[in-house]
């Protein structure tokens, strides 16, 4: 453990409190103790289980009735650095424009580079959207650090790996198996358009007619897209389930699939993989740093069947060791992002100038 000499303040003003957000928090607290986090949110996932005799504080956001009461409190806090996720609240960018002028403040962003005029718009009002409140950029991938690149910031400024599966899933790793010629997809996400999951199975319903086999697929969530989806009568809907129920459906899955439309991330990749799960991933996933296509998965253009198909059946005909071998390396992948190194990264922007 890196030492502390003196006790410090950081604030993080934030959206929603997720469990791998949280996961994060917990495992900072517990290795720098010294250092207080202080925790502004908007919303809080119902998941979330907050140690009631853990060193950081939470306040909901809707308790500072003006952007002034919030920079106050900010400002009470005499903070040493503050972390701001995105740019969706007027009041947070407020704050972080004022205190600026005292402490470091930090983006967290998982806005991904694309070639587009959006892209070329905000390039050219970086300075305005983004500079003239945060010093430093901390994204998660390498499209996150192209978009850092692109918008103005130098290499120095910008850190990697904001978000990390929470513990209970690198605990529950496991090497699978793989038993019978009929595989057993696993989708957890919104049942919505843009997740591309109804293309998908719709791919899997290709295969399972023209090879006249029962591949299944497990889908986990909830959405619009439900009453199609139940359509099929190879899928099985799972619903909404905590992280728990959730590995244990993983662990009697074959392989993930997150085939997107866009996804500026995907956490849920970095779950999976550390769950020792296969992934076949769209190549709008900024989530793709955890996929090596024929290492752990295959990756495939999302609204383009025949590279959907291709991608399903490449890992349907791997032979049985190389999908336990896939499984294997999808564990060795997913340790390349870990609460060690989002401990470092914090330390440092709290130590360095």
């Amino acid at each position: 453990m890196i030492k502390i000499n003196s006790s410090k303040n950081v604030i993080f003003l934030y959206p929603e409190i997720t469990p791998y957000f949280i996961g994060c928090i917990n495992n900072f607290s517990n290795n720098f103790p010294k250092i207080k986090l202080h925790i502004v949110y908007d919303s809080i996932f119902k998941t979330v289980i907050v140690n009631k005799n853990a060193n950081y504080t939470l306040k909901q956001k809707n308790k500072f009735s003006l952007k002034q009461h919030l920079y106050d409190y900010c400002f009470s806090l005499n903070p040493d650095l503050i972390l701001i996720s995105g740019r969706m609240y007027k009041d947070y960018l407020y704050v972080a424009k004022k205190i600026k002028k005292i402490c470091k403040t930090v983006t967290v962003q998982d806005s991904i580079y694309t070639n587009s005029i959006k892209q070329f718009i905000i390039r050219i009002f970086s300075f305005f959207l983004y500079k003239r409140y945060f010093d430093k950029f901390w994204g998660v991938g390498h499209l996150q650090r192209k978009f850092a690149l692109d918008i103005g910031y130098d290499n120095e400024n910008i850190y990697d790996g904001f978000y990390v599966a929470d513990k209970i899933f690198f605990d529950s790793s496991k090497k699978h198996k793989f038993y019978g010629k009929k595989i057993t997809f696993l989708f957890i996400g919104r049942l919505v358009d843009e997740k591309n999951i109804l293309r998908f199975v719709e791919a899997i319903d290709i295969i399972n007619k023209k090879d006249n086999l029962e591949h299944k697929i497990n889908i986990i969530g909830s959405g619009y897209l439900k009453d199609k989806l139940l359509q099929f009568k190879f899928v099985n809907y799972r619903g909404l389930l905590n992280q728990k129920e959730i590995i244990n459906i993983a662990n009697k899955s074959d392989v993930f699939c997150l085939p997107s439309k866009f996804e500026p991330w995907g956490v849920v990749t970095h779950e999976m993989t550390a769950l020792g799960l296969p992934v076949l991933i769209s190549k709008n996933c900024g989530s793709i740093d955890l996929v090596k296509s024929g290492k752990n998965g295959f990756v495939f253009d999302p609204l383009d069947y025949n590279s959907m198909i291709t991608a399903i059946r490449k890992f349907i005909l791997l032979p049985k060791a190389e999908k336990m071998q896939f499984s294997l390396n999808s564990i060795k992948i997913s340790k390349t992002i870990n609460h060690d190194l989002w401990n470092k990264t914090l330390h440092s922007l709290i130590v360095t100038k």
